[in-house]
């Protein structure tokens, strides 16, 4: 496992909060096959991550956000929901070849800010497009919103059990998916209508809603997340019993095609894979109420590569140290080692670019 200059440290972290980890033999083939990188937000450490694959091992780049949770890759671009914002990101593959002189071509993206919306403390969870619009969930206002250049959000749904769009996180709103360019599904912890009334039963009140038609799908869940629909089925997470499940959307039969060692967060897929984000348990007390199996009361915080014809996991990337949760992923095809500025860069304001043309402007 290659980090950001070959030590125990990647590139954005710093001495106080070193990041150890490993990919194991078979998430090193996946990643060889994939011919692509991986992106994912770690939220309570404060990181967008890419890990690449620079031909002969598994890279890792880091930089600092504050609480990333969701993710959606578009043609060239990232759209990032951290705490108050959601950030545009979009790349400018001829500045990537030469960010570093000294090693010319050893990216092959850099995605750099081109818009930002400050929506507040929301609470902003899983992000998509709907109709060409952006879209994402908003945990403390219980619905799904846009956002906009007058206000810090406008609503788009809710569901139906919820009466009043206020800041009361009454259903802990936790994931949602549109198919066919359309809002179709979302996850919930409970359905409760009261202020923060989904603390009474968090751990095995979960819902799953279609909110084309405001209908509760599957109920009694563990506090699901991560909606998605691929191969003409949904597919979710179970989070809190480390789950992967898939729900035939006609006969509602839904199955469990996995169990994961951590709550299962962030979901999407390639080929016959599920790519899907572990985090560890943090509080010990948590293990009775959360029924993760098969575990040894041992759970982790990485990327899991399970195949879902199988439900074999055929590869592993954990952290050991220094990040315990992942929120979401999202996969960059084709980008072999992406490197991105954040606004907090010096660097980032050294690249300009046009419709045609990009420069870095530097003393040299």
């Amino acid at each position: 496992m290659e980090q950001t200059g070959n030590t125990n440290q990647t590139e954005g972290a710093s001495v106080q909060a070193q990041i150890l980890c490993e990919a194991d033999d078979g998430f090193k083939n996946w990643m060889s096959a994939y011919s692509g990188s991986l992106v994912f937000a770690t939220c309570r450490s404060g990181k967008l991550c890419f890990l690449g694959w620079d031909g002969q091992m598994v890279t890792l780049l880091m930089r600092q956000m504050n609480l990333p949770t969701g993710i959606e890759v578009l043609n060239g671009q990232i759209l990032v929901s951290s705490r108050y914002e959601i950030s545009l990101f979009a790349d400018a593959p001829l500045l990537a070849y030469e960010y570093d002189p000294k090693k010319p071509r050893e990216y092959d993206a850099c995605y750099l800010p081109r818009a930002s919306w400050h929506i507040g403390d929301l609470g902003a969870g899983d992000i998509f497009t709907s109709r060409d619009e952006i879209l994402f969930v908003n945990t403390r206002f219980s619905c799904i919103s846009r956002p906009s250049f007058k206000y810090h959000f406008e609503t788009i749904w809710k569901p139906n059990f919820i009466t009043e769009i206020v800041p009361e996180d009454r259903c802990h709103l936790s994931g949602a998916t549109s198919v066919n360019g359309r809002l179709a599904y979302v996850t919930a912890f409970s359905s409760s209508n009261e202020n923060f009334g989904w603390r009474k039963n968090p751990y095995d009140g979960g819902i799953l809603m279609d909110a084309r038609t405001n209908e509760i799908l599957l109920d009694g869940l563990r506090m699901p997340r991560s909606p998605r629909w691929y191969k003409e089925c949904l597919w979710f997470l179970n989070s809190g019993a480390g789950e992967l499940c898939v729900m035939n959307p006609e006969t509602r039969e839904t199955k469990t095609v996995c169990h994961l060692p951590g709550l299962t967060h962030g979901l999407t897929f390639y080929g016959n894979h599920a790519i899907v984000g572990l985090s560890r348990i943090r509080k010990p007390e948590n293990f009775d109420k959360i029924s993760i199996r098969k575990l040894n009361n041992t759970t982790y915080c990485g990327v899991c590569i399970v195949n879902i014809l199988t439900g074999r996991t055929d590869g592993m990337f954990v952290f050991e140290q220094g990040c315990d949760e992942i929120t979401d992923l999202a996969l960059l095809p084709g980008v072999h080692r992406a490197m991105i500025l954040t606004p907090d860069r010096p660097d980032c304001f050294d690249a300009l670019t046009t419709e045609k043309y990009s420069w870095w402007i530097r003393p040299e």
